[in-house]
């Protein structure tokens, strides 16, 4: 949430306006009006009098004031007063709350008069509107009041035993932490106490799931991407055993037609393997921690649990105060994939909302008001939209963490942290990831009961084995060259995404190509939202055969036919790598990674080696070479008490070594 008191700070001081005549009316002073042209004050950002318009303020019935009782009504137009140092939360930053408050409301707002401690705030608008928008308003001013302390200021007064303020060894009165959160803790079990239970296990194992030996078991897991699941931290006394796999659909939804029928529909044959294995578990009602690459079948592994669990809970869905599932994605087009993904699957009449940055946030909350079953949210929007309680988040009962590693890569641990702090503790947690870093390890810790890992292939760094992985070693300003020979060779069925390191990049590649006649789209960050939907739209529709894109794309896009995949800038992170070859080679399908090399990559020939290995791709010499002379280089510097290379191009030191 934004801090508005700093906003407020921000805006030109009211005594800058010229003052208007003034009037006398039975002893009170009254102001003429300068002129209804701005009820909110939300267009001329840069004029004060969009601000503080003094106009209908005057007392049009000719009666006494009633401003020192707080309020006013006259009609349709009601006047309240705030403190005014508060006022700069109704406003924003350049007017972006009062924008979004009329939005919501349909009212207008204007500030109008400081006495100096109170200002006067005008509200128009029907009945419905003034008293909706003057709601608002009130939680803006008086929700920043810190409960800790106001329960100390009462408990001191009354001389009760909430005091949470202690002596420490100077004798200087301080917070005692320790009693506070205990109170805190105290209340938040009240408050999960009073909240409906959950029913999480739906599982009913079939028979000849259920018959199956630890050595069947173990012959599927090894072949199917040699599978491998386990409890993530301590294999406790009481837990029950990983169940073991189911191996056709029927297995796993024999008791929900319905879903079945959904399935059919999509026209899939079998399960993949992390399907196969979390099915069981999640329909459970266990914690799931699912480490496979993209492109495996993860999204729909914890859907359809997540579908039957909505529907299974005691309270009928239109009764809940809330939504039921939450499933968290890192970026904008991962989350549109997996609202695309839900909306394929009818059961029931179950809805869903995909909440993320530079979506019409007015619709996507007025969407939550009319009741969803699932949400679909980027950490960013989630913290916003729980922050302005517009979503309450103690409500879901079915958390996703969805591509976790990736969120965490973005910076994105603190808003998921904001955003979780309320939620319940008995909530069923599922956690996706392609990796298996110490960040992902320590989110799980603090949202996960008992986990069971499943591992769907090694846990080190690898690509998928259906792309083939070529290396072509170019000077930096031969790139475009290169690249323009690749492109007007292609086949008229290939489909490309380029991947450029900088924004900068990717948007002076697609101005030459289209120069030259290339037909082409481009996605990166400074795109609009929509911009951004139609690049992906045109590419997954066929109206053109060329993106290109930074790593924002290397994540959560799925586009089916995709043969290529070109590193125009191979990425400062070998993970990234990895994600942007899954692009191709998806569903079964083959493709080809092309990734242009130069001398300042050096720094990473030793771990792409080690993927390459992985994948029985073919090694360059070329490649071995760099990582011998980037291996030497290092030694070289710390010999000489300079520390290691710095990464990309080896520079440090003062100097440039040679290649």
């Amino acid at each position: 949430m934004s801090n508005f008191e700093d906003e407020w700070q921000e805006h030109e001081p009211v005594a800058t306006m010229p003052a208007p005549q003034v009037s006398t009316y039975n002893s009170r002073e009254y102001r003429p009006s300068r002129g209804r042209g701005s009820f909110g004050g939300v267009r001329g950002r840069g004029n004060d009098n969009n601000w503080r318009d003094r106009g209908n303020n005057s007392n049009e019935g000719g009666g006494p004031s009633n401003r020192r009782n707080f309020q006013q009504n006259d009609g349709n137009k009601k006047i309240i007063s705030v403190p005014s140092n508060k006022v700069g939360r109704i406003i924003g930053k350049g007017g972006s709350k009062i924008r979004e408050l009329e939005s919501e409301t349909e009212a207008k707002i204007k500030i109008g008069d400081s006495n100096g401690n109170e200002t006067d705030v005008t509200l128009f608008g029907t009945s419905d509107a003034v008293s909706k928008v003057e709601g608002l308003i009130n939680e803006l001013t008086e929700d920043y009041r810190p409960p800790a302390r106001d329960r100390h200021n009462d408990s001191a007064n009354s001389g009760g035993s909430g005091d949470f303020l202690k002596k420490n060894d100077s004798g200087v009165e301080v917070i005692d932490w320790d009693k506070l959160n205990a109170f805190y803790d105290e209340q938040q079990q009240n408050r999960w106490q009073n909240l409906p239970p959950i029913i999480k296990d739906f599982y009913k194992e079939d028979p000849q799931v259920a018959a199956m030996s630890p050595t069947e078991v173990a012959r599927w897991r090894r072949a199917n991407n040699d599978i491998q699941v386990k409890r993530t931290f301590d294999d406790k006394p009481g837990l029950r055993p990983v169940p073991n796999p189911v191996l056709t659909f029927e297995q796993a939804f024999q008791h929900y037609p319905e879903i079945l029928e959904e399935i059919y529909k999509q026209g899939f044959k079998q399960p993949s393997p992390i399907q196969s294995q979390a099915w069981p578990i999640l329909l459970r009602g266990e914690d799931l921690i699912g480490i496979a690459q993209t492109g495996t079948g993860k999204t729909l592994a914890f859907l359809l649990p997540a579908l039957i669990h909505i529907d299974g809970q005691t309270i009928p869905r239109d009764q809940r105060e809330g939504p039921t599932v939450l499933i968290m994605a890192p970026t904008r087009e991962l989350a549109l994939q997996i609202d695309k993904e839900v909306s394929k699957y009818q059961y029931r009449g179950i809805k869903s909302v995909c909440l993320y940055g530079g979506g019409d946030r007015k619709e996507q909350i007025k969407v939550v008001a009319k009741g969803v079953d699932i949400v679909i949210a980027t950490p960013g929007r989630l913290n916003d939209l729980v922050m302005a309680r517009h979503l309450n988040i103690i409500n879901f009962s079915y958390i996703v963490l969805d591509e976790a590693d990736r969120m965490l890569d973005m910076g994105f641990e603190p808003q998921i942290r904001k955003s979780l702090f309320d939620v319940r503790p008995d909530r069923q947690t599922v956690m996706t990831s392609a990796t298996w870093p110490a960040g992902v390890r320590r989110l799980a810790e603090s949202y996960m009961k008992d986990p069971i890992q499943v591992n769907v292939g090694s846990l080190d760094l690898a690509a998928v084995h259906t792309v083939t992985q070529q290396l072509l070693f170019v000077e930096e300003d031969d790139k475009e060259k290169v690249l323009l020979e690749f492109l007007t060779n292609m086949e008229p069925n290939d489909k490309v995404i380029i991947f450029c390191g900088k924004k900068a990049t990717a948007t002076h590649i697609t101005t030459e190509l289209s120069i030259k006649g290339i037909e082409c789209q481009s996605l990166h960050g400074d795109r609009d939202q929509s911009d951004r939907e139609a690049a992906l739209e045109e590419m997954v529709d066929g109206t053109v055969n060329i993106l290109v894109a930074t790593d924002v794309a290397s994540r959560g896009i799925d586009i089916k036919d995709l043969t290529h995949v070109i590193n125009l800038d191979f990425p400062r992170h070998i993970e990234e790598y990895v994600h942007r070859v899954g692009r191709t080679g998806r569903a079964g399908k083959t493709g080809i990674a092309l990734s242009f090399i130069t001398r300042s990559d050096w720094a990473h020939a030793r771990e792409l080696i080690k993927i390459l290995e992985e994948a029985n791709q073919e090694i360059p010499d070329e490649l071995e070479q760099m990582a011998q002379r980037f291996e030497a280089m290092k030694l070289r510097r710390e010999k000489e008490g300079g520390g290691g290379g710095r990464g990309r191009g080896g520079r440090g030191g003062g100097r440039r070594d040679r290649w």
